[in-house]
């Protein structure tokens, strides 16, 4: 026991030396931040902090930032940046054989490079004119009192300029979704107070759209011609039905309907003018009817279903939920959502969705696929490669926005119609075409020029899920 208790001693003893010799001292660096980026010109030096195990030194190739060593850390001091790209270096800052390195970005002068703008202030999104001069939306804000103010608000694209009218409160314009905006300045939004729409000029004057004789309600616009003369939209015929408006210089009339609906059967809600090319020549529009959503189009004084060359109706017998059978029809056709921008700015081509119904037992099977209708050749392309969705845009040379999904659609796809092939996520699509990074999101609308362009993404709040637009531009002009 004496021996064992001996060589115990001898091991714990042996265990004391080695944890009491001084260990090698471990050398580190640590930095506040490991990135940042400077504007082109006008910057602040910016400060970061370095932390490290004894002297350390920092070093940086870059002639155009000066790096200045501090008891706390390294200041960082940019000059002007007259290239026409960005450009980029690394700080390294090394202590013994510890070393970390700092990324440094430079932009470009904005004057070189396009513009990303996104309007989070916008209260229910934005509307760009159809050759992107302006953009409009609201700002909607509340008083120390609980009222509510809007602030319209239209955008110079030109300049970065914005222009304000109000503050209105909400008991004289309940100021909910923009509709439309057009190259002059005109601007139209939803006014809750009234069902209808108000309109204002550049100036700030604020109007309404007259109504067709026999009318009694305030006329909803939805969409303008660039030079603002032709407005398209919707009011209500005694009875409450829905019928499509269209103005030449503010004086309306009532555009021709199919004589019957979608389903081929009397009109139950009616139907509405959603959006127009740019010269106002061609217009676009859907049944409003319960499930219906067939889409229209006016085009050289006719009117006409979308994607008449694909429209199938099949009358079928159901049970009415009460033992009895009834004929219900089924419609395989284009429908559309509420969007005011599915038509190409040269009224070429119209976006929107084909839909198939088929009987189920007593139920009625659905499926959507985005589609594009040419009102030239009267043909519809059905894009079934993504799954199902809806289409929201098309350009005048034939690019369509597909959205993924039937509800909520957070992504978009960039697709060649004409060749049946996809450019693309919307994100990659911008940043091939225009070298900004955007957030994941979709395309509402292409100038003819392709130089501007809008989108919108989905943004997570504490009262749910809100759209936020964004646009893009060519750079200011100096």
């Amino acid at each position: 026991m004496k021996k064992l208790q001996s060589i115990l001693w001898m091991a714990a003893a042996g265990f004391l030396a080695t944890a009491c010799e001084t260990p090698t001292q471990y050398e580190y660096v640590r930095l506040s931040d490991a990135a940042c980026t400077f504007l082109a010109d006008g910057n602040i030096p910016k400060a970061i902090e370095v932390a490290a195990s004894g002297p350390w030194s920092a070093e940086t190739g870059a002639s155009w930032l000066t790096v200045t060593e501090e008891a706390e850390g390294i200041v960082l001091a940019a000059a002007d940046n007259k290239a026409d790209s960005e450009r980029r270096t690394e700080i390294t800052i090394a202590c013994g054989q510890a070393t970390a390195r700092i990324t440094v970005i430079q932009m470009a002068p904005e004057h070189r490079t396009n513009r990303y703008r996104i309007l989070k202030t916008f209260d229910m999104g934005a509307v760009l004119s159809k050759n992107g001069r302006y953009a409009a939306g609201n700002v909607k804000t509340v008083r120390t009192d609980d009222v509510w103010e809007n602030r319209p608000t239209v955008i110079d694209i030109e300049t970065d300029e914005w222009i304000q009218f109000g503050p209105l409160p909400d008991d004289l314009y309940c100021i909910e979704v923009p509709f439309a905006v057009s190259d002059e300045g005109t601007v139209f939004f939803y006014d809750s107070n009234t069902n209808g729409c108000i309109g204002f000029d550049i100036s700030g004057n604020a109007f309404t759209p007259k109504a067709p004789a026999g009318q009694t309600t305030i006329p909803q616009v939805q969409s303008i011609s660039a030079d603002g003369r032709i407005w398209v939209g919707w009011g209500h015929q005694p009875g409450n039905l829905y019928q499509p408006i269209r103005w030449i210089d503010g004086e309306p009339e009532i555009l021709p309907v199919p004589p019957l609906n979608f389903r081929d059967a009397p009109y139950v809600t009616g139907v509405t003018a959603r959006g127009c090319s740019a010269n106002g020549s061609v217009i676009y529009g859907s049944t409003w009817d319960n499930l219906d959503f067939g889409m229209l189009y006016w085009k050289e004084g006719k009117v006409d279903w979308v994607g008449s060359d694909v429209r199938e109706v099949e009358t079928v017998q159901i049970d009415n939920g009460i033992g009895e059978t009834i004929d219900y029809r089924l419609v395989n056709g284009m429908i559309a959502t509420a969007e005011y921008t599915k038509i190409s700015p040269n009224g070429r081509w119209i976006a929107g969705a084909y839909r198939t119904e088929k009987l189920a037992g007593n139920d009625i099977a659905r499926t959507q696929y985005p589609a594009f209708f040419n009102t030239e050749t009267g043909k519809t392309t059905i894009v079934t490669d993504f799954g199902e969705g809806y289409a929201s845009h098309a350009t005048d040379d034939g690019l369509g926005i597909i959205l993924l999904g039937t509800f909520l659609p957070s992504s978009g796809i960039v697709y060649d119609i004409e060749h049946q092939v996809s450019l693309g996520s919307v994100e990659e699509w911008v940043s091939d075409n225009y070298g900004i990074i955007i957030p994941t999101g979709y395309i509402t609308y292409i100038t003819p020029d392709r130089s501007r362009l809008m989108g919108n993404v989905l943004e997570s709040t504490a009262v749910g899920t809100r759209v936020v637009s964004w646009y893009v531009a060519p750079p200011l002009e100096k």
